[in-house]
């Protein structure tokens, strides 16, 4: 299946840090005054006239004169006349603005064009401002682009840069541009949404934390199939897998007894929040062969709960959204689970192992799960697939 993470686009990125001209009118400037001790007046003129003649044009001509300035600033900026103190301060104010601009748009290049870069080349800006929320959204989208690419090496980082962002935004933190999101509104519950999935592979308990408060908005990302899909997985992996293999490994073949019957409540706790979030999935999703997917992905969790059964799944389909998500705690109370007789016919209760201790298509890794996209899709909305 399709089962795309969203990614919003990201071509409009290259506004978020332009290399700007910081030209100014050249006569604003003070005419250069050779004289004191400073006697190089030809060749001080010289330097002056190649930064003037380009500070104003293209990136290349502003290259040029940032040239010129250095070495204006190198040779003449000591110079003790005033009218010379008066060129030195220009140009090194405008020397200033530009060396600013050009980590800026070196950062922005990167998350462009080389994302697996973006991370060390934007850590000058983050240096000099450790809350520059802007910064912070365009390593995320760096991160995004390299899940894209099929490389989760950088989702470690993406998920700090994500957490940090997170942490601004909840303060009230503003950024003139809030890519990868449409807007101000949507980056809380997309920030949760993005960590759930950089923190799903290596630290599932987490991610299912950060989906829950994605899923809880009423942001777009709550009525995403996708939020659901990967807190099903997130459910799995940190609490089904472990408290299934210690079941197994403890109680399999043997009489039942209230420790078994314990872990077993406990398993068939996780298995209704898995249940939930996974009918969510399926409500969410337009008819198709994702949602087949979705159901069928469902329907060996539902069956654990009711005796084997499908009974009463197309009711839960079609009331689930009107709920709010099931919680850790707010699972429905146990009842007393079946047993099955000893090997004789007459050994009593023994114990057996959960029937979806692996289901189809669930997997520790969400890069080659069904329910994990390996490659975002691009959209301005998030897909509904």
């Amino acid at each position: 299946m399709k089962n795309a993470l969203r990614l919003l686009a990201l071509a409009a990125l290259a506004t978020v840090f332009a290399l700007p001209a910081y030209a100014q009118d050249a006569a604003a400037a003070p005419a250069a005054t050779p004289t004191g001790p400073c006697t190089e007046a030809d060749a001080k003129a010289a330097v002056y006239k190649r930064f003037t003649d380009n500070f104003k044009g293209t990136p290349d001509q502003q290259k040029v004169a940032y040239d010129a300035g250095k070495e204006y600033l190198n040779k003449y900026g000591a110079c003790p006349d005033a009218a010379d103190k008066q060129i030195a301060d220009y140009v090194q104010k405008w020397v200033g603005k530009y060396e600013k601009a050009v980590v800026e748009f070196n950062c922005t290049e990167a998350v462009n064009k080389t994302p697996l870069k973006a991370f060390q080349a934007c850590q000058q800006l983050l240096a000099a401002n450790p809350d520059n929320l802007k910064v912070y959204l365009a390593l995320v989208t760096a991160g995004l682009k390299n899940v894209q690419a099929k490389n989760t090496s950088t989702n470690a980082q993406a998920a700090d840069a994500a957490r940090r962002a997170l942490v601004l935004v909840e303060k009230g933190g503003t950024s003139d541009v809030w890519l990868p999101f449409t807007s101000q509104q949507e980056a809380a519950p997309g920030l949760n949404y993005y960590l759930g999935f950089f923190t799903l592979e290596n630290s599932p308990a987490e991610a299912a934390r950060y989906l829950v408060k994605a899923a809880q908005s009423t942001s777009s990302f709550s009525k995403e199939p996708s939020t659901y899909d990967f807190l099903a997985l997130a459910y799995f992996n940190s609490e089904f897998k472990p408290l299934a293999a210690e079941y197994k490994a403890k109680y399999e073949g043997k009489e039942a007894t209230p420790e078994s019957e314990a872990m077993l409540n406990k398993i068939n706790a996780v298995t209704h929040r898995i249940v939930d979030a996974y009918a969510r999935a399926v409500a969410l999703s337009p008819a198709g062969a994702a949602k087949e997917d979705r159901r069928n992905k469902l329907v060996p969790f539902y069956k654990q709960l009711h005796d084997g059964s499908d009974a009463g799944l197309n009711a839960l389909l079609a009331s689930v959204l009107s709920k709010p998500i099931m919680l850790p705690g707010q699972e429905p109370a146990p009842v007393a689970s079946p047993s099955t007789t000893g090997a004789n016919g007459a050994g009593g209760a023994t114990t057996t192992t959960p029937a979806s201790a692996q289901p189809a298509g669930a997997t520790a890794k969400p890069a080659a799960s069904t329910t994990t996209p390996a490659k975002p899709a691009t959209a301005q909305k998030p897909p509904r697939n």
